[in-house]
């Protein structure tokens, strides 16, 4: 009998191998989270660094890859569409998570009743970005797991090059989720560094 999935970790890359085995190193590898990489077009050597952790770092990792850029929103969706879990957790291939929070977090608030579990994220200037029950309705980046069947039918809007997750986000709020609020700082934002979406206009 299978293990349940109770998280799946959707990492979508666009040219990343200067970030992604540190991004994959601190996901912790375990039978009930999956961890689905998609490789959206990349021309550097990020298909062949996934292909090599596949190989060599954790064979279970499931990647999709395909020759044209499509944009996050394309990937994002596409990691969706093939998610087993209960959970989802975005996680962007520059960035990295505390492996530690995140299972403690899975074990105390992934319970298939919460709907979306905001947690905290700091950046390189050691600046904390806090989800509370007063601002998460403007909240629109990472800073949560969404239950897959909350989630429904709705996706991100594919073709915006910044904040797309805006209106699912909005979409989600209006749908009346039932929020818990972690407190935890899990999420580690790879930034200010030049050349980044975010240091270009992306709201977190």
């Amino acid at each position: 009998m299978e293990n349940k999935i109770i998280c799946s970790i959707i990492i979508p890359c666009y040219n990343s191998s200067e970030w992604l085995i540190k991004c994959l190193d601190s996901i912790p590898k375990r039978d009930d989270v999956e961890i689905i990489v998609i490789n959206d077009g990349s021309t550097d050597k990020t298909k062949e660094l996934l292909l090599q952790y596949k190989e060599y770092s954790y064979d279970k990792l499931r990647i999709y890859s395909y020759k044209d850029n499509k944009g996050v929103s394309y990937a994002r969706n596409m990691g969706i569409d093939n998610a087993n879990g209960e959970y989802l957790l975005f996680v962007d291939s520059d960035d990295y998570i505390y492996g530690h929070i995140f299972d403690k977090i899975v074990a105390n608030c992934l319970n298939g009743i919460n709907d979306l579990i905001f947690y905290d994220m700091e950046n390189n200037g050691n600046f904390r970005f806090i989800a509370t029950q007063d601002n998460y309705k403007c909240k629109y980046g990472m800073f949560k797991f969404v239950r897959k069947a909350f989630l429904g039918d709705m996706r991100f809007i594919e073709g915006m090059q910044y904040a797309e997750d805006k209106d699912l986000h909005l979409k989600m709020i209006d749908k009346y989720p039932k929020c818990c609020f972690t407190g935890q700082v899990m999420y580690h934002y790879n930034y200010p560094r030049s050349g980044s979406l975010s240091a270009k206009g992306e709201n977190r």
